[in-house]
């Protein structure tokens, strides 16, 4: 296995690449994530508890009808749940996450894993535009914030396939993403090359 930079490695196969994209972060980035969860996890059995409770509900409700409150804690656990879900989802990608791409002859596999989880998506080479840097202002309010370690997202490379744009490439600093970009132009150019060589 070889490395482009800290968090990307490749190794060279007999008939394909793989690249992976590590998604760990700092073990204290990881321990913030990890008290969020727990802390954020408390409050919502906190107020699952309230919403069960007939008495504590009539005795803080004073004259706002029972049904009433319940409905807002029921609205709470909704959005609750959503975060949880985020929460979650962040969290196991920071700690067994991977972004893996597969070249071969024919395609192009990229895959976000969660562990042994995760949707492979293929992408033939002969439908495939250049690799390019994906241009976003570094000074945006969504770039700062998927910039982020509790999100997933600011992918930094793209291509066209079949009129669709693909992104990948989850929070690569910009000196990776030159070197990724370049990595792959060049294996892709050296398959085309032993393609157009065999066919003479």
């Amino acid at each position: 296995m070889k490395w482009l930079s800290n968090r990307i490695s490749f190794h060279r196969h007999s008939e394909y690449t793989t690249i992976l994209i590590s998604t760990k972060v700092e073990k204290w980035k990881e321990g913030v994530l990890l008290a969020w969860m727990v802390l954020w996890s408390l409050v919502g059995i906190a107020i699952m508890g309230i919403a069960l409770s007939q008495n504590y509900l009539r005795h803080i409700a004073g004259e706002t009808p029972v049904s009433q409150l319940q409905l807002f804690l029921l609205l709470f656990l909704v959005f609750w749940g959503y975060y949880l879900y985020k929460i979650v989802k962040v969290y196991l990608w920071r700690t067994k996450g991977v972004e893996y791409l597969k070249l071969d002859r024919e395609s192009l596999v990229i895959k976000r894993g969660f562990g042994k989880f995760g949707k492979a998506q293929s992408y033939r080479l002969s439908n495939m535009g250049t690799i390019k840097i994906l241009e976003r202002s570094s000074r945006s309010y969504s770039w700062v914030m998927q910039s982020a370690f509790w999100d997933i997202g600011n992918e930094s490379l793209e291509f066209d396939y079949l009129g669709k744009k693909i992104i990948f490439g989850v929070q690569l600093e910009e000196d990776e993403s030159k070197k990724l970009r370049q990595f792959l132009r060049t294996e892709i150019g050296n398959i085309e090359r032993e393609k157009k060589s065999r066919k003479k």
